[in-house]
């Protein structure tokens, strides 16, 4: 559902602009004033308990009442956020209007005050504050109210004490001058805003809600622009040779190691490596947080498969500055669901997203906890891979390696296949991903599991974002998704469509779901030892499991 919050000083053009947009997209109009503070004022001398004020207003709102004095509404303005909220004619407003509305599109006029501004932010309304120059609105209102140059003076300084309506400018998402733009550029830059907004990859499931996402003139996202420019399959054919030249190679008993948890990837990608001749060691990385039928799943995959199985505890790799990020992480979680943080979510969100490299010294908030988890699997798979005599890591990941590099130089090729030598003296390990080289899609997948007899538990869907397989995730999935406006998994599900292996519709039902959890995510850190009740030192590594 479409949603426009139109917020501005008398005089600026609100009602003019809101028409106009009417006249360009199929919407219904509504007025606050008419829908929530005329019926108020006319019906209700001694406010009511609020459910019922709700209940009521419903019926009576829906009934024509004549227009109230200006005075008479600012006053029932002041009783509203006195009795209820400050944020009182927002709320009702979505409470009435937005729940199982029949509505696509819905612009909300005529509303007022910061705290109402907040509200509508919150609740992903596209927040637009229309202003002038202060003679255009003085000149404005003697011709439009028939007002002295001192009346529009006055009615200015009561709005602006009243409803902080300059403050507006400062969290709006859309500040527009009216003196500069006729109404229809208003309306055509309100309307191109909330395009982006709306506006998803030609190719993936990416949107413009998250804020790393460019487009380009083809429609398709940055994301995609670049495994479309850099994509050459004969290279993808030399990388899958060079995996390949591993057969035999180990130290021991195995040559490659292969990330299992029992789910459709890692299992059909261990069948495979095995198919191609490899003697591998099926481990699973544990941090302490992994739902309580991943280990048993797996094992017993491997068993069906006839190999060998280790967990291995990756606890060990966690430093102090990726301790410090968990804090960081824990703590804005714990925030209120306000507009204040959300803004610090989608912040956060950002700088993420620059600084998760396993080679980065810093410790941000990891709003997508899968970029700080990463932190402590790719040193592992070099020190646990060489602690067991092998070069070689295979993963069951659908999507290509090193998006930043992609991204950044001309010469870039789409790889499968990450390198790690963190130091120069010591032998290289190689991290493939196989499904990838291979460039198979879900259905291939399919087949494979259907032949080895592996059927997912209860409950689960064959697609599913990260919070299916990690609980650290899930006691974040709905908060971040709410406060961020798109699905913290979604950069990952996009990719697997942009490479082929899942359809948009498949990405589209897996973000779509919400996977309850009853504890949060300090709790889960907790649980897992890593986080300490009593003061926040790390404990020592234990073999305590989160439960799901």
């Amino acid at each position: 559902m479409n949603r426009i919050a139109i917020f501005g000083e008398p005089g600026t053009g609100k009602t003019t602009t809101v028409k106009k947009i009417a006249k360009l997209i199929n919407c219904k109009i509504i007025e606050a004033s008419k829908a929530v503070v005329f019926p108020i004022a006319l019906n209700f001398e001694k406010l009511p308990r609020e459910d019922y004020l709700l209940r009521e207003l419903d019926k009576i709102s829906k009934k024509r009442s004549r227009k109230v004095s200006r005075e008479m509404a600012m006053n029932t303005f002041i009783r509203l956020k006195e009795t209820y909220s400050p944020d009182f004619i927002a709320r009702v407003l979505h409470e009435i209007y937005v729940k199982n509305s029949e509505y696509k599109s819905v612009i909300f006029s005529g509303l007022r005050g910061l705290d109402n501004v907040n509200y509508c932010r919150l609740h992903n309304d596209l927040v637009v504050y229309l202003k002038a120059d202060k003679n255009e609105l003085i000149n404005r209102l003697r011709k439009e109210k028939g007002y002295t140059q001192q009346q529009a003076l006055t009615e200015l300084k009561k709005e602006q004490d009243l409803y902080n309506t300059k403050k507006i400018e400062k969290v709006a998402d859309l500040v527009i001058n009216t003196s500069t733009n006729d109404v229809t550029q208003v309306s055509k830059k309100i309307l191109s805003k909330l395009e982006s907004w709306n506006r998803v990859c030609k190719r993936c499931v990416n949107t413009g809600k998250n804020p790393t996402i460019k487009f380009d003139k083809n429609g398709y996202c940055n994301i995609c622009s670049s495994y479309i420019a850099h994509l050459d399959l004969p290279h993808l054919k030399k990388e899958l040779d060079f995996l390949k030249s591993f057969k035999g190679t180990g130290k021991g008993k195995y040559d490659v190691l292969v990330g299992i948890s029992g789910g459709k990837d890692s299992t059909a990608t261990l069948y495979t490596i095995k198919q191609m001749g490899f003697t591998p060691l099926p481990v699973t990385l544990d941090l302490g947080y992994l739902p309580e039928t991943t280990i048993p799943r797996a094992r017993e995959m491997a068993k069906l498969l006839n190999t060998d199985y280790e967990v291995i505890d990756i606890r060990k790799y966690i430093r102090k500055i990726d301790l410090a990020s968990y804090k960081k992480t824990i703590k804005l979680y714990k925030e209120p669901f306000t507009l204040e943080t959300k803004i610090k979510f989608k912040k956060a969100y950002e700088i993420g997203r620059k600084h998760y490299s396993v080679r980065c010294k810093h410790s941000p908030i990891f709003v997508r906890t899968c970029q700080l988890c990463r932190r402590m699997v790719i040193r592992s798979y070099y020190s646990e891979a060489l602690k067991r005599g092998v070069n070689v890591m295979i993963l069951g990941i659908n999507e290509w390696t090193n998006l930043s590099v992609a991204q950044k130089g001309k010469g870039y090729k789409v790889s499968g296949v990450r390198k790690l030598k963190p130091t120069k003296n010591k032998q290289a390990v190689y991290v493939f991903h196989l499904p990838f080289l291979l460039q198979r899609n879900s259905k291939d997948t399919k087949k494979i599991l259907d032949k080895i007899g592996w059927t997912p538990p209860k409950g689960e869907d064959f697609i599913e974002s990260n919070s299916n397989s990690c609980l650290y995730a899930r006691s974040t999935e709905r908060m971040a998704k709410r406060l961020l406006e798109f699905h913290p998994d979604s950069t990952r599900l996009a990719r697997e469509v942009t490479v082929g292996f899942i359809t948009k519709k498949q990405a589209l039902k897996a973000l779509g779901k919400i996977h309850p959890y009853k504890y949060t995510p300090r709790q889960v850190l907790e649980r897992a030892g890593i986080i300490s009740k009593q003061n926040e030192k790390q404990r020592a590594p234990s073999r305590h499991r989160v439960t799901s």
